[in-house]
Order: C-alpha cells, then sequence, then structure tokens
C-alpha cells in the first residue's frame, strides 16, 4: 500500500464557498452587480483616515495593486518577429551545437528542423540528449567524448535499443537514427533491433474515481496532481480491501461505493496516524491523503447524490508551504518578449498568459474566458472559478490594451482561445515548456507558477488581509500564504542556515 504515497508534495488545492450577498459591506465582494459597482465608481467603502481600513480601499488602489509594474506599463521592445519554427533554429544554434556530440547526432537533428517546435523538443532534442547520457555512463565515457564510431557498433545499438528504448517514442526514435545513419554509411544494424515490450502501466481503475480525475482534468488540474488524487484513493481503497472484512475479496476497481461508512474511514484515518508516528509517512503527506479522499466523497455526493461518510472526517494539519524560486521582473518581460518574437499568434498568447500573471488565473480558468465575459467599456472581467463562483476583477495596463487590439480581430471561436478548454490547456502547457526554455528559465512547476507570481507581488503591495485574500479568490487566508514567496523569503533561509552545523563533529 506503500506504493500509492510516493508524492509528498501534491500541489495545493484551494475550496471555493459561496459568500451571502447580504453579508458585510467591508469585504471585496465577488456578487457581480455588488463588483460592477464598485469597479465603475472611485470608492468602493466609506472613508477612512487609516491606510490600511478595507473601507477605503478605491479602484485606483485595486489596478496599482494589480498593474503597477513594468510589464504592465511600459511596452516590449520591437524585436524581429521570426515565428515558430524559429524556436527549432534557437534550439539548434544554442542547444544542439554545446549538448549534443557527435556530427551523425548532430545532423539528425538538423534533418529534423522541420517539425513542429514542441514535438522537435520533446521528441527529438530531449530524447536524443537522454540517449547520449545513457550512452556516456555505459561507455564510461564523458558524453562530449562520444564519438561517430561509438554510432557505428552495433553492440552500442544492441544496448540502446534494449536499455534505452523503453517507450514507443523512444523506440521510434532509436528506428529514425537507424534509417539516418544506414542511409549515410550503408550502415546495416537491423538485425540488433530488438525492442523490450513497452509495458502497458494502465491498470484497472474504480470506474468512479476515473469519473473523478477526469473532473480534475477539466479543471485544469495537472497529470502530477491527478496522479496524487488517485494514489490516496486508491491508498484508501486498499486498505478497505485488506484490512475490513466488509470488503474481502473485492478488487480495488469493483468495491461498492455506497458500502463505505463513516466507521471505515474513521479507521482508515487512525492507520494513516499510526504511520506518522512510526515516522513511515510525513504529516504533509497524510494530511493531503485525508484531504483527496474527502473531496473523492464531495464529488460523489454532488455527481451522485450518494452519501457522504467522509463528511465527520477530521482533517489533519501539517505545515504545506514549501519556498520556491519566481522568476524576477526582468525575466517575467524576456519571457512576453520570447512570445513576441516565436509564437504563432503573439498577441493572443500574451493575453492568455497576462491573466495568469497578472489576475492570477488559473490555467483552466483562462480557457473558458469568452467575450461575453468581458467589457471593455467598464473595464472588467467577469470569471468562473472553482465551485462555480463568480468574480469581477479590473482590466488596466498592458492586458486592457492588448484585450483592445485583440477585440479588432474577427470572433470565430467560442471561446477567447478556442474552442476546447481542454485543448486550450495542453497548447498553454506546451508552449509554456517551449517559450521558458528560450528565456532561460530554470524555475520547477508549470503555468501554476503564474499564480505564486500573482499571488507574491500581490502581497509585496501590503494590501488590507481582506483584499489580499479576495483578489487572490480563495476561502482562506491560510491558502494564500501557500503561495506568497516574497515575506517568507528570510525565515525560509534563516531556517536552513540554523540547519548547518559547523562544529568539528559536525563538520566531519
Amino acid at each position: 500500500m506503500d506504493e500509492y504515497f510516493k508524492q509528498d508534495d501534491p500541489q495545493n488545492s484551494d475550496q471555493q464557498n459561496n459568500m451571502e450577498p447580504e453579508r458585510t459591506k467591508e469585504s471585496f465582494r465577488q456578487n457581480a452587480s455588488f463588483d460592477e459597482k464598485i469597479l465603475l465608481n472611485e470608492g468602493m467603502f466609506y472613508h477612512s483616515s487609516d491606510d490600511h481600513d478595507i473601507k477605503k480601499v478605491t479602484r485606483v488602489r485595486i489596478e496599482n495593486m494589480l498593474y503597477a509594474n513594468t510589464l504592465q506599463q511600459t511596452e516590449a521592445p520591437v524585436s524581429t518577429y521570426i515565428g515558430r519554427q524559429g524556436i527549432n533554429q534557437w534550439i539548434l544554434d544554442n542547444n544542439v551545437l554545446t549538448d549534443i556530440p557527435t556530427t551523425f547526432l548532430k545532423k539528425y537533428l538538423y534533418s529534423k528542423k522541420a517539425r513542429d517546435a514542441f514535438y522537435f523538443y520533446r521528441d527529438e532534442y530531449l530524447l536524443i540528449l537522454e540517449l547520449t547520457q545513457r550512452l556516456s555512463g555505459h561507455l564510461k565515457t564523458p558524453a562530449h567524448k562520444l564519438m561517430d564510431e561509438h554510432l557505428l557498433d552495433q553492440e552500442v545499438w544492441s544496448y540502446l535499443s534494449t536499455s534505452f528504448a523503453t517507450t514507443k517514442s523512444k523506440q521510434r526514435l532509436i528506428n529514425s537514427l537507424i534509417t539516418y545513419i544506414t542511409g549515410v554509411t550503408g550502415y546495416d544494424t537491423k538485425e540488433v533491433l530488438l525492442f523490450p515490450p513497452v509495458k502497458n502501466l494502465k491498470k484497472m481503475v474504480h470506474p468512479k474515481l476515473e469519473l473523478y480525475t477526469k473532473q480534475l482534468t477539466k479543471e485544469g488540474k495537472s497529470k502530477n496532481t491527478i496522479n496524487t488524487y488517485k494514489n490516496h484513493i486508491n491508498c484508501m481503497l486498499s486498505w478497505l480491501v485488506n484490512n475490513m472484512k466488509d470488503f474481502t475479496g473485492n478488487e480495488l476497481h469493483n468495491i461498492p461505493i455506497l458500502s463505505i461508512k463513516e466507521i471505515h474511514l474513521q479507521e482508515f484515518r487512525s492507520y494513516l496516524l499510526m504511520k506518522q508516528r512510526k515516522g513511515d509517512y510525513r504529516s504533509i503527506t497524510i494530511s493531503e491523503c485525508i484531504y483527496d479522499v474527502k473531496n473523492f466523497f464531495v464529488f460523489l455526493k454532488k455527481s451522485f447524490g450518494f452519501p457522504n461518510p467522509a463528511r465527520k472526517l477530521k482533517s489533519i494539519k501539517a505545515p504545506r508551504y514549501h519556498y520556491r524560486d519566481l522568476p524576477t521582473e526582468e525575466q517575467l518581460i524576456e519571457f512576453f518578449n520570447v512570445i513576441d518574437m516565436y509564437s504563432q499568434s503573439p498577441l493572443l498568447e500574451s493575453v492568455a498568459f497576462q491573466l495568469m500573471v497578472t489576475l492570477g488565473l488559473r490555467s483552466m480558468e483562462v480557457s473558458h474566458v469568452s467575450w461575453n465575459d468581458i467589457n471593455l467599456e467598464t473595464k472588467t472581467i467577469m470569471i468562473q472559478s472553482k465551485g462555480g463562483k463568480y468574480h469581477i476583477l479590473p482590466l488596466a495596463g498592458k492586458l486592457y490594451r492588448n484585450l483592445e487590439l485583440f477585440q479588432r480581430f474577427p470572433l470565430t471561436k467560442k471561446y477567447l482561445f478556442g474552442d476546447d478548454p481542454v485543448k486550450i490547456v495542453s497548447q498553454l502547457k506546451e508552449n509554456y515548456k517551449l517559450y521558458s526554455h528560450v528565456a532561460g528559465w530554470n524555475f520547477p512547476g508549470a503555468l501554476h507558477l503564474f499564480r505564486h507570481c500573482f499571488v507574491t507581488n500581490l502581497a509585496g503591495k501590503n494590501p488590507p488581509p481582506q483584499i489580499l485574500k479576495e483578489l487572490s479568490r480563495v476561502v482562506k487566508m491560510d491558502t494564500v500564504s501557500l503561495y506568497t514567496h516574497l515575506n517568507q523569503r528570510t525565515n525560509w533561509l534563516s531556517q536552513q542556515i540554523n540547519k548547518l552545523d559547523y562544529s568539528p563533529q559536525g563538520g566531519k
């Protein structure tokens, strides 16, 4: 069962609940009509002499929090437009010449220059880079000292075909390389291409869990996050099969969900706590496991009307903050310069990424934006967040100017960026990898990195806590702290320094 706890740092998942329109006026509420009134009028609340008082926050101040940075106030320097295929040439000039040894491999990559940029990057350059590293270890030779002669050795191809080509994409690469080298040299190694069968890693999944993962995909969750949810829920199901007589004889994929009761889940929680006390699991791991199990049953309640046995299941508190490096303002500007230079649709993609970094939109929220949500006259945009809750946010700066330009083009798509939200998110993820690579970024994480940038920059403006919470569109202030990597940096560094042991014993 421990196999389900391989990921100790699942991405954060915010919960949303509805705020009653009749509640206190001293908050940046998200009722649509009220927000329109806020954003149309100069004063948001009653005036107060306290600069940190929520009652005196105006639209001007909100815009300054969101748009007062170089990225939104200045136009990017005019650069020569190259287009998407120019990314391949950039990789050839800046990576292949320095990272890839042997003339054969270099020329092979040049022969693939016409491929789409993302597939050239992922399925050609990165795989060949991995191949050279694997071959370097096998031959006990530094990668930069590999020569063409090594690729004319049948033993080398025999090793690569059995030890490297473990996926279909790698097997296609080996075949393609063999065909290329044979065409260039007449060297034939087809008799040694004995590929191992590609393992089918797909396991039987409970139908309800399958539906839940599809819902998570629609919400824009990453593959790693979805796998973490699946691992945690499968851990619960596996424990029930192995420890509860009510489920003896069942497989994970056919457990009767309606037979799971509160007492079963309480026993599972006790098991997790025992594993924590023994040091087998970290507190954050079991905290996230219980959180994911509770969300699973909430989904079943909402979708099928199933009774929720996890309703009274107590959560386990655990520290969830992990400091991460974020791009500077200059690095963000360079990222958008790359878009302007290499994107097939520079204006379109600039708007998509600006929505993430300027307003903190999640990728799936971006994919659902349509022109019906945008009011250029009042300079507002309406966002539907988790839980179906609507938020009205102000538009200004370069984001607003780009939307004005964008509106001049014919409206042919259901949404601003396409017709299929899942495909929109997939395209944004793929292009993010390309643009961040060309921009020289080496930050962990994908599109959700921009939300971390947004909350961190917003917190740096020292807004009233209520404004920080509402503009971040989260339920609890605790959630905001997970995204904020500015104020905590000094404390984090201090904690790491304090862990160092400068004593003679510690230095050994």
